[in-house]
């Protein structure tokens, strides 16, 4: 115990230190973020929008209907940034204002009661280019407003436009109370030249052709929501159309990849359907409408009714073999319960929006997939929010923190997930979902804090459920427990010895109900337990000496467990029925043992656990000794995820010679999983064979080729990979710019420094999470320079070399700027 125990607080250490750190940061700054108060009332916001795509410029007129939410006032402060201001009236009168570029400060005509609504129109141009903003890690930007090859000067990629609200960037392009707690109806008049489709929120309810050649369509949405959900999309999209009951469900897509509508978004009708019954709340929107859009600054967005994707969810014929994109389709469409009828109303309480989105995914997993591919999910929840824990622990529930984009983390989604699902499980799922139910039903079309949801729980549930509140959404950090088993023979009984022995300094002693299997041959006996103290002993009796004890038994603690068992224990756990059973057996089971593990998890029939077993395989002394049944799941499973890792698997053996044949048939399959781990497998035995296959893959498989080239490719691939770097954006760009810089370091002096222009251009205006990417690129080129330098005779190109490092290092600070 004393051993297991050292081992975990090893751990702690950097974890405890960083969490106290940040701790006193926040204390020594006493920040409180408090929701924004409420001095008006936006009832409807109406606009009417055109475009000069030469400036990126938006032209719009809005037209908002407000009242004073209490208080008579004369005075009405609107969100607006960045704006050219031409005028603002009321009833036909020009008003004064100020305006200081964020701000618009309008002075009314009089002053109103909260009886009394008012209209007031500006006239305005948005120019969100010019904006210097930053965004979240989830959110990459936030300019609000985005032009897409504005001039079509880009022949492989469609001109669009689209918008981005959340969390307060709707504001770069329409004026606004731009807040959670706000909300409004509205319509969004949308002028566009005759070759673009538009899509915004609610319903199309007339499109009118003007006579200069252009299209206005009027959109309309009756119900009301907050100003971040509000967009726009604007492109040349085909739509695909569908059904919920008697509700419009609609995807919109590029033509290439319109055919393949129905295989990506196809499940949409039937993942509403059984969210509305299991909810006991129908869908309770107009219609439910995804895009997908070039250079999304966000995976998805959950626009009400019209969700935002970014590209990668457009798959072809060859993709959609692979993968499934089901849990991004889940997450924005559970959020139009969770975040759209019921908002959190600050960004404090965001938990009450991401935590219920990202658990959606898990609800439609299990519906879909069965609970073992949802299990599978789950746990990579965890081990997201365990590795962001290791830097920092925070309140789920937090005011105090820097910066509302600060709110998008691990802790809002990942984490919130789990705690839902340990909600879930304590509660049962009768319970829980008629919490739910009632939850969304008092607080339909409105904005909450997380008491109102626990108090929906404990109204249905009878359980005062402070203590569950407190420690997991008012409290930072998770229970660590150290387990230990002691068993007597005398008096047939077994006791597992459990102790929290996470820093209690900074973290709750949690109150833990959960169960412990007790394995006796021939029965397993399933004891429910809690713990409330930091350390317990539970004594059960047994017939005989168990053979294996699995605490947690059903694996819904968030929580790190160490215990250590015999190796028996371990390899009979791996025929216990969950999956997370067997992967923290495959995790924790001896050197000796972990062999024989793995040969259970490889035929088992369930592809999740044969996968965890060939990712286990890869930590072996003796990888040969199972080569043998993993090349026949390289040949023969029907999981293309799992046959790419067992290709992988076999290309790192020593005795990898006699796999190339397999390698090299593995190119030519459908699966672009399997094609590119036979890439990769054949690049490590025969380079140049290799890079002469890639030619058929590189527009199918643009990362693994790219990867190919930098390694091994010749002058010739310089142009496809400078045309990866310019024609990338977002996660595509990160890669296309490591795989270019990789390429060039092996190049000769003179190549290195005529191909360095073509990456400051790709880098110049990317998105700000690529700064630290940015700089380590510089850091990196320039040393090699540095060392081509040494041996160069050139004086021309030693002075070149010199004037590079010299402005990689200027770009470099100003990238950090």
């Amino acid at each position: 115990m004393e051993t297991l125990i050292a081992i975990a607080l090893a751990l702690l250490v950097s974890t405890s230190t960083t969490k106290v750190e940040y701790a006193e940061k926040l204390e020594e700054k006493e920040i409180y973020n408090a929701s924004r108060t409420r001095l008006n009332d936006l009832i409807h916001t109406g606009l009417s929008v055109r475009f000069n795509w030469e400036k990126q410029h938006l032209l719009g007129t809005a037209e908002l209907t407000l009242k004073p939410y209490f208080h008579s006032t004369n005075e009405l402060i609107l969100d607006a940034k960045g704006f050219d201001i031409h005028s603002v009236s009321m009833n036909g009168e020009e008003l004064l204002y100020d305006y200081d570029n964020l701000l618009l400060d309008i002075q009314l005509d009089r002053v109103y009661d909260r009886t009394e609504d008012y209209t007031i129109i500006i006239k305005y141009t948005a120019k969100p280019n010019e904006l210097a903003v930053e965004g979240s890690s989830a959110i990459t930007d936030a300019r609000g407003l985005y032009f897409i090859n504005p001039l079509g000067e880009d022949k492989n990629k469609p001109m669009q436009i689209w918008t981005q609200g959340e969390t307060e960037a709707s504001s770069c392009w329409f004026p606004t109370i731009d807040s959670p707690n706000e909300r409004t109806t509205q319509n969004i008049d949308i002028t566009v030249k005759k070759n673009f489709t538009t899509l915004s929120n609610g319903l199309l309810v007339k499109s009118v052709e003007n006579e200069d050649g252009t299209r206005t369509d009027y959109w309309q949405q009756k119900l009301g929501h907050t100003p971040y959900l509000a967009m726009m999309a604007v492109g040349e999209f085909n739509i695909t159309y569908d059904k919920w009951e008697d509700k419009d469900v609609t995807y919109y897509l590029e033509d290439d990849y319109h055919k393949n509508a129905r295989a990506i978004f196809g499940r949409t009708p039937d993942m509403i359907d059984y969210f509305s019954d299991l909810l006991g709340v129908d869908y309770p929107w107009e219609k439910y409408a995804q895009v997908v859009v070039r250079d999304f600054v966000s995976g998805a967005m959950e626009n009400t009714t019209a969700v935002i994707h970014g590209e990668f969810v457009q798959m072809t014929d060859r993709e959609l073999v692979d993968r499934h994109e089901d849990d991004i389709i889940a997450h924005e469409l559970f959020h139009h319960w969770f975040g759209n009828l019921v908002t959190c109303e600050s960004w404090a309480n965001l938990p009450l929006n991401e935590s219920f989105a990202t658990y959606g995914e898990y609800i439609w997993r299990e519906k879909w997939l069965g609970r073992l591919g949802a299990d599978m999910h789950l746990e990579n929840d965890l081990q997201n929010y365990l590795n962001e824990s290791r830097v920092e622990q925070k309140d789920m529930i937090r005011f105090n923190y820097e910066d509302k984009e600060d709110m998008f983390d691990s802790h809002s989604y990942a984490k919130g997930g789990r705690i839902l699902h340990m909600l879930r499980h304590h509660l049962g799922d009768d319970a829980f979902y008629s919490g739910l139910q009632k939850y969304l039903k008092d607080n339909a079309f409105n904005t909450v804090e997380i008491h109102q949801l626990r108090l929906a729980m404990e109204e249905v549930s009878g359980e005062d459920l402070n203590w569950f509140f407190n420690q997991w959404f008012l409290a930072s950090g998770h229970p660590i427990l150290a387990v230990d088993y002691k068993y007597n023979e005398a008096k047939k009984q077994q006791t597992v010895i459990i102790e929290q022995i996470q820093n209690q300094g900074t973290t709750p002693v949690y109150k833990l109900p959960f169960n412990i299997d007790v394995y006796e041959e021939g029965q397993t006996k399933r004891h429910a337990v809690t713990m409330t103290e930091s350390k317990h002993e539970f004594v059960f009796d047994v017939n005989s000496k168990p053979i294996n004890i699995i605490v947690d038994s059903e694996h819904v603690l968030l929580a790190e467990i160490f215990e250590e068992k015999p190796d028996d224990w371990w390899i009979e756990q791996m025929h216990a029925p969950l999956y997370m059973d067997m992967v923290f057996a495959l995790r924790n089971v001896s050197e000796k043992g972990k062999e024989n593990a793995i040969l259970h998890a490889l035929n088992n029939n369930n592809w999740p656990i044969q996968l965890a077993g060939i990712e286990e395989a890869e930590s072996l002394k003796n990888k040969e000794d199972l080569s043998g049944i993993i090349e026949q799941q390289a040949k023969h499973n029907t999981n293309t995820e799992v046959r790419s890792q067992a290709i992988l698997f076999l290309s790192e053996l020593e005795n990898n010679s006699e796999y190339e044949e397999l390698f090299e048939a593995s190119i030519n399959e459908k699966s672009l999983y399997v094609a590119g781990a036979g890439l990769k497998g054949l690049s490590v035995l025969n380079s140049e064979k290799a890079l002469e296959l890639a030619t058929s893959l590189e527009k199918d498989l643009p990362r693994v080729v790219s990867s190919l080239y930098s390694e091994y490719g010749g002058l010739d691939k310089m142009d496809y990979l400078k045309n990866q770097l310019l024609g990338s954006s977002g996660y595509k760009q990160y890669y296309a710019s490591m795989y270019y810089s990789s390429f060039l370091k092996r190049q000769d002096l003179k190549v290195l420094l005529d191909s360095i222009p073509a990456l400051e251009s790709s880098l110049e205006n990317a998105q700000s999470w690529m700064k630290r990417v940015k700089t380590y690129l510089y850091n990196d080129l320039k040393k090699a320079i540095d060392t081509k330098l040494k041996t160069e005779k050139d004086k021309e190109l030693k002075e070149k070399g010199k004037a590079t490092i010299d402005r990689l290092k200027i770009a470099k600070t100003m990238g950090l700027q």
